[in-house]
């Protein structure tokens, strides 16, 4: 029997040490996986971008820090990080941009997102992603979209990007006097449940309140104050499979701009078109992030990753 245990241990051993990351094993030095590749950086090992089941051991990547109250607010350099300085403490930095090269800084007092063209013609925009996750809870961002001409895309998500689950606000270049909402459960990608918002002052020159309230029993949707609109959960049961169609994963909030212009089809004509470089510059500007939990609790969980102090 012991004998049994031990040969069944070395083979899940070599199992999890053989993990694949595109072509390549990921070795000590570079534990984790991300798409292909491999490294020990936050842009890797964080837990919001990192592979477990294709890198080196599923432990390389770092634990995934829950969620606190607390508000982001952007006049100060310390709530945000460029991801190659962030070492996986969120006691240090609540948000980081998503990858690098990165479009997104802290400037005039705020946190920026700028959509820059590429040699191509294409947009290069930025995702900005926060440390901790939530699932469920209330999240109110100030905010200014950088979405000033067609094709251009700003958005303010909670999302688990492994699972499929997002709730979300986005402006369009051809809109700039609302702001959509919509959701989505496990990648079913239904654009016809996006409802607009009610006239607004212009989105690109105004700062506006903008928030997600996140239950397990409905999602609202609210700007400066205002609800415009309600999903229950109870009406997002689907009959033939026997679901509830309802965004319910831990998941990350995240900020982004993005060349909609330069996508699909279907994609661009919703975005308004390609861009209008000659309207550049394009730039999001988030001045604070408040989070409200609806758990508490949880912040004696999360250890840091060794390097976190180095």
């Amino acid at each position: 029997t012991s004998l049994i245990c031990l040969v069944s241990a070395l083979a899940l051993s070599s199992t999890v040490l053989g993990a694949k990351c595109g072509t390549q094993e990921c070795g000590k030095d570079t534990p984790c996986c991300v798409k292909g590749f491999c490294n020990r950086n936050a842009m890797y090992c964080a837990p919001f971008n990192c592979e477990p089941e294709n890198s080196r051991t599923p432990d390389s990547c770092w634990n995934t820090a829950h969620c606190v109250d607390e508000t982001s607010d952007f006049n100060s350099a310390t709530a945000f990080a460029q991801v190659a300085d962030y070492k996986g403490d969120p006691h240090t930095t609540q948000y980081v941009s998503k990858f690098e090269p990165s479009n997104a800084k802290h400037t005039n007092e705020q946190l920026e997102l700028e959509l820059v063209k590429q040699p191509d013609g294409k947009g290069f925009g930025a995702v900005v992603t926060g440390t901790r996750a939530i699932q469920y809870g209330t999240v109110t961002a100030v905010m200014r979209s950088g979405s000033t001409a067609g094709g251009v895309v700003s958005s303010f998500i909670i999302r688990n990007d492994k699972v499929g689950d997002e709730i979300d606000f986005e402006f369009v270049g051809n809109d700039k006097t609302a702001v959509q909402s919509n959701y989505y459960w496990h990648n079913d990608l239904d654009y016809t449940k996006m409802v607009r918002s009610p006239q607004l002052t212009d989105t690109t020159h105004e700062y506006h309140a903008y928030q997600i309230q996140w239950t397990p029993e409905q999602i609202v949707w609210a700007v400066d104050g205002k609800t415009f609109r309600t999903v229950r959960r109870a009406d997002t049961w689907d009959p033939k499979d026997k679901v509830f169609k309802f965004p319910d994963a831990e998941a990350y909030v995240s900020f982004s701009i993005w060349d909609g212009g330069a996508g699909a089809k279907g994609t661009a004509d919703w975005a308004g078109g390609k861009v209008n470089w000659a309207a550049a510059p394009f730039k999001f500007a988030i001045k604070n992030v408040s989070t409200n939990c609806y758990f508490k609790g949880n912040e004696t969980t999360y250890v840091p990753p060794a390097d976190a102090k180095k």
